[in-house]
């Protein structure tokens, strides 16, 4: 049998194993007398001298104690200690490391070939290139050896078709790193656990239903705003649940034990790890930017803008480092902090990043257009041609670059401050950016023409404009302001009234209405809502003298933004509270109003006057009495805030002074 075997295998495949290690000054010279044969063979196949070393013993002893635990009978051992290095019982390995027989059976028709518990399935022994591992339900986990791709891939494939729904198949065609069966929950129903089967392909998890059908859903991991586990006690029994936090939804995943949960956390956190040195393999913002990018932006501009000579301050190279590697460990899980990090350093890990990665961001087999673009004199011809080479770059360098430029705009509208110039910005970053020496004119040209016409070339419409303004006056004039790692706006919240126990730290992203902040709120508090009630988010001013209840579809950014044209923007907050149930929508359509303008335009002096006002077609109309026709002043009901509350150092008519006020906007 030995023979036979040695004949099929042929010598050369034998060899790759015993003369694994043999040099040219061992090999055995076709002449060598019958003694130096002799003692190379024994050398060779019972030393074991030149045999491929085993990755995971140092030692012949501590390999032969692993393979011949579990043989299931004294002949089989015997055999294996008389030719130790020939064979092994190896195919399928249960955890913790024993040996044992397969049973198999080959679907789609091949013949059917079993191996019984009584067999050993004995195999030449060699390092497996290719594995894969098989999870069932006792809490067993097989690891299988196979020696090609296209085995591996026939194998995994076959036995991953054969235990899940037809919706998986078409996922299961091509290359995957794990599938199977997991509970889950969204957060839009976060009672209810449902179960479906999961298919991890690179960083995309794919979520299929039990019932035949197409993929129902995707999970790009590289884009997870969160990834980490939390524990619930359910049936008396603490189990472990993964949190997988995306753009606009939260999704809980729930293993079918303790060791198939640690497999899968173990295999998603390294698909979401961003261990890659491209800028397509990083860790993603939800604005499809490198999260290492978006933190550092989000950090600087946040305690950065008024910083004297930002950008061109180096930090310590030992800080750096140690926060370079923790970004490139996971990025997701680096909060910077100003008490813990300094800005300086902050500054050049962002510099560093772009330098470093594998191809810059502005893209190296496109420098030679850049090259050209940078060399058109005409202003406007040239911007356009940036643009042209801006829209041919892929997806993350457009958003990558597009959010660095932004940054770097607002870096010098701030000048005045830190004394950074667009010409100054151009000449640090342009290295990094190209990753060239620096030296050529045209890179530090290219870089400072897209700061200086970043509202062209990236085509900014007048509202973002306005909301650039906006941002960079209240950062610089309202310290309380703080930006998440996202970029979204950090601000406090309070339940019902304005005192410490009451304030609700909360992220309020661009897109957040006053509906979302408000339930976000009740959820965060533990409050239920009962029927009869209806709570909303007001907004406060003056220190809460006045107040108007937001518009539940009203964006709650935009608002908040707008404080810094206040006097004093911390005298601004939000505050939800139940509405006042005794109030009625009915709308009067006529009537006198005692008012007064701020500053005195329409109506002179700072007295209050007693005018006429309608509400028609969406209109609050100024008359000049109840028959007048022409309005002597009208205002969009849309573009108005109305704030109710009470002044105290208002000098409102002595008949009012203790009745609420209408404050228009």
């Amino acid at each position: 049998t030995l023979f036979h075997l040695f004949i099929m295998l042929g010598n050369d495949r034998a060899n790759d194993f015993w003369a694994a290690r043999l040099s040219v000054s061992e090999e055995l010279d076709s002449d060598a007398p019958p003694e130096q044969r002799r003692d190379f063979i024994t050398q060779k196949y019972r030393e074991g001298r030149f045999r491929l070393a085993h990755p995971a013993f140092s030692s012949q002893e501590e390999l032969l104690k692993v393979r011949l635990t579990g043989l299931p009978s004294h002949t089989c051992r015997e055999a294996v200690q008389a030719a130790p290095f020939i064979f092994s019982v190896l195919f399928i390995k249960n955890i913790p490391a024993r040996w044992r027989p397969l049973q198999v059976c080959e679907r789609g028709g091949a013949p059917c070939r079993c191996v019984s518990d009584s067999q050993v399935l004995l195999r030449l022994f060699c390092r497996f290139r290719y594995t894969f591992e098989l999870y069932v339900a006792s809490e067993k986990l097989l690891l299988f050896g196979l020696e090609t791709a296209d085995a591996l891939h026939s194998w995994t494939k076959a036995i991953g078709q054969a235990a899940t729904p037809l919706s998986c198949h078409c996922l299961l065609t091509r290359e995957f790193e794990r599938v199977g069966l997991l509970r889950y929950r969204a957060m839009l129903d976060p009672q209810q656990w449902r179960e479906a089967y999961f298919v991890l392909q690179k960083s995309n998890l794919f979520v299929c239903p039990r019932n035949d059908g197409a993929a129902e859903d995707i999970i790009n991991l590289n884009r997870l705003q969160e990834l980490s586990i939390t524990s619930e006690h359910e049936n008396h029994e603490k189990k472990d649940i993964l949190v997988l936090v995306e753009k606009g939804r939260t999704v809980h995943l729930q293993g079918v034990g303790r060791t198939d949960f640690s497999l899968w956390y173990a295999d998603i956190q390294r698909a979401a790890g961003g261990k890659g040195n491209a800028l397509r393999e990083q860790q993603m913002s939800r604005s499809d930017i490198p999260i290492i990018v978006d933190s550092c932006i989000a950090f600087i501009t946040q305690y950065g803008l008024g910083h004297e000579g930002i950008y061109r301050k180096n930090g310590a190279k030992s800080r750096i480092r140690l926060l370079m590697d923790e970004f490139r460990k996971d990025a997701r899980n680096v909060k910077l902090r100003i008490g813990d990090h300094f800005i300086e350093d902050v500054t050049d890990v962002l510099k560093r990043f772009f330098r470093e990665i594998d191809d810059p961001i502005f893209m190296a087999e496109l420098h030679p257009l850049w090259q050209e673009a940078a060399k058109i004199p005409q202003k406007r011809s040239r911007l356009d041609r940036y643009k042209e080479i801006i829209r041919s770059l892929p997806r993350v360098n457009r958003t990558t670059l597009a959010a660095l430029i932004s940054h770097l705009y607002r870096v010098q509208k701030c000048a005045d401050l830190n004394q950074m110039c667009t010409k100054n910005l151009s000449l640090l970053f342009a290295p990094s950016l190209f990753q060239t020496d620096g030296k050529g004119e045209h890179e530090v040209k290219i870089v400072e023409d897209l700061i200086d016409n970043y509202l062209y070339v990236f085509e900014i419409d007048e509202d973002h404009q306005t909301q650039i303004e906006l941002e960079i006056s209240l950062i610089t004039t309202w310290k309380d302001t703080q930006l998440s790692q996202a970029g979204d706006l950090i601000i406090e919240v309070y339940l019902e009234m304005k005192i410490p126990d009451c304030c609700i730290t909360l992220k309020v992203s661009p897109t957040m209405c006053a509906e979302e902040l408000t339930n976000q709120v009740l959820y965060m508090r533990n409050v239920p809502a009962g029927e009869k009630d209806v709570w909303m988010t007001f907004e406060a001013i003056e220190d809460g003298q006045l107040e108007r209840p937001l518009h539940p579809k009203e964006k709650v950014l935009e608002q908040a933004l707008q404080w810094c044209k206040m006097a004093d923007p911390s005298s601004a907050y939000l505050v939800v509270k139940r509405a006042d149930p005794s109030y009625k929508s009915e709308i009067m359509k006529i009537g006198l109003l005692r008012c007064r303008e701020e500053p005195p335009k329409l109506l002179q002096g700072n007295r209050f006057q007693e005018r006429t006002f309608q509400i028609r077609d969406h209109k609050l109309l100024l008359l000049k009495d109840k028959k007048s026709i022409k309005p002597e002043k009208e205002w969009a009901l849309k573009s108005m805030r109305i704030y109710i509350g009470i002044r105290r150092k208002l000098k409102a008519p002595s008949r009012y002074r203790h009745c609420s006020q209408v404050l228009l906007h």
